[in-house]
């Protein structure tokens, strides 16, 4: 992934342009971009680490720590939205004991996102598990939920 369009990539700075696809590269290859890779890329290209860091923060594409095993996508998308897409965020976050800014349980078991609509409207509100729609959800189902997931492994 890159930039949103075209038009942010061309104001990108040649350089920057080639850090991103190397940073892709690495995230491709190991699922995130580890800590000691970016210090070791920066040294490599002769730019500060914290450039590198900047990039990292920057596109919201870049994972920092790894992604868990298995991944959950709250739907954010209008009609999720208004019918309580935040409630079951937040029965996620508090199963899982996600504190702010974290997006992976403690055991690395499950990842959870936001993405804005997936195009199943009259389903809302979904939450996307490993790729498989799962709609009409309410946030007393979360717990079931991810204990079916436990189960499967």
């Amino acid at each position: 992934m890159m930039p949103t369009n075209l038009e942010e990539w061309e104001q990108l700075p040649e350089r920057d342009k080639q850090l991103i696809n190397i940073l892709n590269q690495v995230q491709e290859e190991q699922g995130y971009i580890p800590r000691d890779r970016l210090t070791e890329l920066a040294r490599q290209a002769g730019v500060p680490e914290s450039q590198l860091h900047g990039l990292v923060s920057f596109f919201n594409f870049f994972r920092s720590r790894p992604a868990g095993k298995h991944k959950l996508s709250v739907c954010y998308g209008t009609a999720c939205y208004a019918r309580g897409a935040s409630l079951l965020n937040d029965r996620l976050a508090a199963e899982l004991k996600l504190e702010d800014g974290e997006d992976t349980s403690a055991d690395g078991f499950v990842t959870v996102d936001h993405v804005y609509c997936v195009g199943a409207c009259s389903r809302a509100p979904l939450v996307v598990v490993d790729g498989q729609i799962n709609g009409k959800i309410k946030s007393y189902q979360v717990p079931l939920m991810l204990g079916d997931l436990r189960k499967k492994g």
